[in-house]
C-alpha cells in the first residue's frame, strides 16, 4: 500500500510538468494555423475571381464568320 501511495504521490508531481506546452510546437502550430488562413484566403479570392470572370463572357455569334464568303 506504501509503494502505491509513493507512486500517487510521483505521479501527481510529474503530470503537470509534461501538461506545459512546448514554446517551440506553440510557434509550429501557430505557423501552420496561419498558413491554412492564407491557404483559406488564396482559395476564397480564386473562386470569387472564377464567379466574376464566368458572368462576363463574351456573347457568342449565332453564325459562323466566313472571311472568304465574298470572294466565291
Amino acid at each position: 500500500m506504501r509503494a502505491l501511495a509513493i507512486a500517487a504521490i510521483i505521479t501527481s508531481l510529474v503530470v503537470p510538468a509534461f501538461a506545459a506546452e512546448d514554446p517551440s510546437k506553440a510557434e509550429q502550430y501557430r505557423a501552420e494555423e496561419e498558413k491554412k488562413k492564407e491557404a483559406e484566403e488564396i482559395e476564397r479570392a480564386y473562386r470569387d475571381m472564377l464567379k466574376r470572370t464566368s458572368r462576363e463572357q463574351p456573347a457568342q455569334k449565332t453564325g459562323r464568320y466566313d472571311p472568304w464568303g465574298s470572294l466565291r
